[in-house]
């Protein structure tokens, strides 16, 4: 997995945003029934709650760049 993202402010501890995202990593299955109740869909074309920690993936299903958004 790539390095996270850095934010100045994050919605938590270091420690705790590295696990949420590893998560969204690992279980996109999961995040992907669970819909961000921010705005995000409208602003930024989040269809689902794995769109605010991972921008993209390799065919093989890796991630290769986090988004910002789940740090804030």
């Amino acid at each position: 997995m790539p390095p996270l993202p850095y934010v100045p402010q994050t919605a938590g501890p270091a420690d705790l945003m590295r696990q949420a995202y590893v998560f969204a990593a690992r279980n996109p299955d999961v995040l992907e029934y669970v819909p961000c109740y921010c705005g995000c869909g409208n602003s930024d074309g989040h269809r689902s709650n794995v769109d605010c920690f991972v921008e993209s993936r390799a065919p093989n299903g890796a991630v290769t760049e986090w988004d910002v958004h789940g740090m804030t």
